[in-house]
């Protein structure tokens, strides 16, 4: 049991007259459990494969069903009939009954329900062939192979549950005084294309509510067209809850082969406890890998390459979490608030689950794929045969999110939405849907005109138009307190194409920012912008020989001698096409 190597393989070469010893019989067992259980880690993982539910049955009690699972060795937990325990007969809680309340701070405590192989010797039997004092030396004829409950207020580290680590890079912010924040965001990232920021906000047994705000600056990343985004969290204004979600789409600059990244600005972090400020730090950053192919294949070679290498290196014990346990304390005396149960952090999907949600997703998929179909579809409006005029028009919807519960005053935002109708000026109408009692409702302009007729719902709308993108964006602003989760925002984009046979056809290429300034040795972003070509790859120049260096990806490094330099990107699809911004690097300021 101790031992958690596989390799080397060893099994027994019988022949006749073989001596047969203890060492030959462990070692045919060990052979064979250790092939089992290599294949149990490399092809199945580590976690729950079925069962093991933990349900609350009285305030001091719990009840685990039967279950199956796999741990970090390959070896199978199996509780084979349902157990119920109170919850101070369990290993581990002990050491938390005599903690006053002054000792934790606040009145709730959280608990985590984990569960271990293990294995005890059984059936004692005498040995007559024994050494030492006595010849009648106590062995045991068996090992029972079971489990191990025990409870800990240390919370399951995420980054080892599955191959979560594969795809997702997740940092944790803070943790302490019973609240949790973290960051996650993808490992892998396709170059210009869209990702998801997931702030997570855990309140481990914190009563009072928490607020904290923080600014995360962006590398090759870009949040609403900028490098910043202001994260802020107050948990007064929302439905009290033990976990929270804030999401942030992020896209990756016209970059590759490097890392975005999300660091948080030192200084900027804030963190109230009800109405106690505390002083906080946060320095953590994620990274994504911003890479010019396709994540799938990313992430299979990355875990091709590595996989090996961690699963036989990695032998630190690793318990299986069952649940999370919110209990409430008075002095020595507790009772259970709430279960939640783990199990669907860390599955083990086999084969007959894993083919019903394939059936499942591709039945999504062909959903999808009917609804982007009606949604994208070109309708090309008839015109009157004695007009020249020809007009095209798309239509489409978007989905405006309001997170839990939208106030009044609020703003919310899509992301860049391309119309299909090329650059250049396009008229776009909106209207917007919105689900009453009385059924769906569509309004177009300002619905708080209607306000007297329908009480329930009230919004205004706008859009900005990209015309050297050939994009737009919507945004929402609510005159009401709304209790929905979306609003559906329907667009109508129109173009005459007698003003795109007047617009030049010639392709444009410039960088953003076109000036700037920083002091020697620092550091800055370019970008270069070509909203007309479909290869965007550019090559990277300083025009003075002593100017300072700029790498492919644009990131521009001043040198030590102040002056004005200029930067020069170059197509290289198109050659001929280039495109200047110039930098003033300026000393560094001495402190006195």
């Amino acid at each position: 049991m101790k031992n958690l190597k596989y390799f080397p393989f060893e099994r027994n070469r019988y022949f006749y007259g073989k001596l047969l010893t203890v060492d030959d019989f462990e070692t045919e067992q060990k052979y064979m459990n250790d092939k089992r259980r290599m294949i149990n880690r490399f092809l199945m993982g580590t976690g729950i494969v079925c069962g093991m539910n933990v349900v609350e049955v009285d305030t001091k009690s719990i009840s685990i069903e039967m279950g199956l699972a796999l741990d970090f060795a390959g070896r199978e937990i199996v509780i084979d009939m349902p157990i119920i325990k109170k919850l101070e007969l369990i290993d581990g809680f002990q050491a938390t009954e005599d903690m006053s309340l002054e000792q934790s701070g606040n009145a709730n405590e959280i608990l985590y329900l984990c569960v271990e192989y293990a294995e005890t010797e059984k059936d004692p039997v005498h040995n007559i062939a024994g050494s030492g004092a006595s010849l009648q030396q106590v062995e045991y004829n068996k090992y029972r192979e079971g489990y191990r409950l025990f409870l800990t207020e240390k919370g399951p580290d995420e980054k080892r549950f599955g191959a979560i680590s594969s795809y997702q890079n997740i940092q944790t912010l803070y943790w302490d005084n019973g609240v949790k924040i973290s960051q996650i965001c993808p490992q892998y990232l396709t170059t210009q294309r869209e990702m998801e920021l997931v702030v997570v906000v855990e309140n481990l047994g914190q009563n009072q509510p928490v607020k904290f705000s923080y600014q995360l600056e962006l590398t090759y990343l870009q949040y609403q067209g900028s490098n910043r985004i202001e994260v802020e969290f107050d948990e007064s204004k929302l439905e009290k809850n033990t976990r929270y979600e804030l999401r942030f789409p992020v896209k990756a600059m016209s970059v590759q082969d490097t890392n975005g990244i999300l660091s948080v600005k030192q200084g900027s972090a804030k963190l109230w406890i009800g109405s106690t400020q505390l002083d906080v730090e946060m320095s953590a950053e994620n990274r994504t890998n911003i890479i010019a192919g396709s994540v799938k294949q990313q992430i299979m070679r990355q875990y091709y390459n590595s996989a090996m290498e961690e699963i036989v290196e990695n032998n630190d014990q690793q318990s299986i979490y069952l649940a999370r346990i919110l209990l409430i304390r008075n002095g020595k005396r507790y009772s259970i608030s709430e279960v939640e149960n783990l199990a669907a952090q860390q599955p083990i999907l086999n084969l007959p689950l894993s083919s019903v949600l394939n059936q499942i997703t591709e039945q999504e998929l062909q959903q999808l794929r009917a609804n982007k179909q009606e949604v994208s579809a070109v309708a090309n409006v008839p015109q009157p045969q004695n007009s020249k005029q020809t007009l095209q028009m798309n239509t489409g919807t978007v989905l405006i999110d309001l997170g839990l519960g939208g106030r009044k005053g609020e703003r919310f935002f899509s992301n860049d939405i391309s119309h299909g109708l090329g650059l250049g000026m396009v008229t776009i109408l909106l209207s917007m849907e919105s689900v009453t009692a009385q059924g769906k409702d569509v309004y177009a302009g300002s619905s708080e005109v209607f306000d007297e007729e329908n009480g329930q719902f009230g919004a205004e709308l706008a859009l900005k138009l990209n015309m050297a993108e050939g994009t737009f964006k919507v945004g929402l602003r609510l005159t009401a307190t709304s209790p929905q989760r979306y609003v559906k925002i329907h667009w109508t984009a129109i173009r005459d194409m007698a003003d795109v046979l007047q617009e030049s056809e010639k392709t444009s290429l410039f960088i953003k920012p076109n000036m700037t300034e920083v002091h020697t040795l620092e550091t800055v972003c370019f970008e270069a912008v070509c909203p007309k070509m479909q290869d965007s790859r550019i090559r990277w120049s300083v025009k003075h020989p002593a100017g300072g260096v700029i790498d492919k990806n644009g990131m521009y490094t001043a040198p030590n001698t102040a002056g004005v330099y200029e930067i020069t990107a170059q197509s290289m699809a198109n050659p001929e096409m280039t495109a200047s911004a110039f930098v003033v690097v300026r000393e560094q300021l001495k402190m006195n």
